[in-house]
């Protein structure tokens, strides 16, 4: 038992002299912690640029989701989505295309991979990628969603398929929907028109 205690005693003697000695250099820096907390956030927000590199000019910083006039184009991805890679690629590689997203739609790529807060203007709230993952109900990658400016949803594609993708821009950009404003019925008047020019 004095053996248990004397090695204990000797423990704690160490951790004292441990804290109690700190830098011998004499060198200690004191941090105001603003600078720290501010590079992190900054580095938070920053995170899943990385995944839409080479894109900047399609998909904008999703910290802030919004639109004056244009519909918004979402897309949830993920590091381990191969067809995620293969719908950026297929942005990246195809210039009509990445014109056609560019000039006709404010894009966000949301990166699911990571969490962080995003300011989504129209729903006047502010989410993280998971609360907004599971508002839009997200159960495979890529979702890609087309909404208005107001935040009424107009088509949902989870998957990637370029016929389908390109025919739901298509329909999106020339408002092929009309005035019906429930998505569903939107799904069905695209689901309609795509098949009349499949056959």
């Amino acid at each position: 038992m004095k053996f248990n205690i004397l090695h204990y005693g000797l423990f704690l003697t160490s951790i004292y002299a441990g804290i109690l000695s700190g830098c011998k250099d004499g060198n200690i820096v004191v941090s105001e912690g603003n600078s720290n907390t501010e590079e992190l956030d900054t580095m938070i927000q920053n995170i899943d640029i990385e995944s839409y590199r080479g894109l900047e000019n399609v998909f904008s910083n999703n910290s802030v989701i919004q639109s004056d006039s244009k519909p918004i184009m979402l897309v949830f991805g993920s590091n381990t989505c191969k067809y995620c890679e293969e719908l950026k690629d297929t942005i990246k590689n195809d210039n009509e295309l990445n014109n056609l997203i560019a000039d006709n739609f404010q894009s966000y790529y949301i990166n699911t991979s990571y969490s962080k807060n995003h300011n989504i203007t129209y729903l006047n709230k502010t989410m993280t990628t998971d609360s907004l993952s599971r508002f839009y109900n997200l159960s495979n990658t890529p979702l890609v969603l087309w909404v208005e400016p107001n935040g009424s949803q107009i088509l949902k594609m989870t998957g990637f398929n370029m016929s389908i993708f390109t025919a739901m821009l298509d329909f999106v950009k020339n408002k092929e929907y009309g005035n019906e404003t429930d998505s569903a019925k939107r799904m069905k008047i695209f689901s309609e028109k795509y098949m009349q020019k499949s056959l």
